[in-house]
């Protein structure tokens, strides 16, 4: 006969107690997450606001670009639209007349910007007006001047001497105690913009389209001075050496004309 056996094990030991689930209060994350989500409610409708204000500028500064290209692309010659030179004004239009206008080298504030005679007949010449027919001062800053002197392949500028009865160029006249012993006068000597000096027999001689200061007759003559370079900087004069004479100051003064660029 077969007998079974049943071993129950025994109960083990109770676990330990089972941990609690902890019951958050999550009322102050609504509140910040309300509080986040308003804030950036109320800046994106700023933002949304502002936005045309700020396009507004945007196309504002852009037009005004566009305005500035335009005026420099085509330049009027006014005060407040002006050229770099008179040859830009030529190249522009094609129909032109010779007259005075404004033009502005360097392209910086117009405050600065100067009046010329535009030769437009001869190709485009900027002619700078001196402030006095007696005095070679032309109101034109040196930056301005050296702009100008930078766009420029040439310069021409006219000077005349007036004088009584004196000869002022390099003229031998007979003395008129001894009319058999040669009095030579002194020649004339100019000083460019740039320091050098323009004298007979140098390599910038200056051309004389009339000598009349040599004439001895008692009445007012006038030599006539003419340089040409191919060095802007060389130009204007602004003095010139030797201009003595034995007479009163008052027999004798200068005439000075324009200086031109090209």
């Amino acid at each position: 006969m077969f007998v079974w056996f049943i071993f129950l094990h025994p109960k083990g030991p109770p676990g330990p107690p089972g941990a609690k689930l902890r019951k958050y209060d999550d009322s102050p994350v609504h509140t910040l997450f309300d509080s986040n989500a308003a804030q950036s409610t109320e800046s994106f409708q700023s933002t949304e606001k502002a936005l045309p204000d700020h396009n507004s500028d945007i196309l504002k500064t852009l037009h005004y670009l566009s305005d500035v290209i335009e005026s420099i692309k085509k330049p009027l010659g006014t005060r407040e639209n002006p050229a770099r030179v008179c040859k830009d004004l030529l190249d522009c239009q094609q129909k032109i007349s010779d007259g005075r206008f404004w033009i502005d080298p360097n392209l910086g504030c117009t405050s600065d910007a100067i009046e010329v005679f535009c030769n437009f007949t001869a190709g485009g010449q900027t002619c700078l007006t001196p402030l006095a027919s007696n005095k070679m001062v032309f109101g034109v800053g040196k930056v301005q001047m050296k702009f100008l002197h930078l766009l420029s392949m040439e310069a021409s500028h006219g000077i005349t001497v007036h004088c009584l009865t004196e000869p002022l160029y390099n003229t031998a006249v007979n003395s008129s105690a001894n009319r058999h012993i040669p009095i030579v006068r002194s020649h004339l000597r100019f000083r460019g913009w740039n320091g050098q000096i323009f004298e007979k027999d140098t390599l910038l001689e200056p051309h004389v389209l009339q000598d009349g200061c040599k004439v001895q007759d008692g009445s007012w003559h006038q030599s006539l001075f003419s340089f040409q370079t191919q060095d802007s900087r060389q130009l204007p004069i602004t003095d010139i050496q030797e201009l003595t004479s034995s007479q009163p100051p008052s027999q004798q003064h200068i005439e000075v004309g324009l200086v031109c660029f090209l």
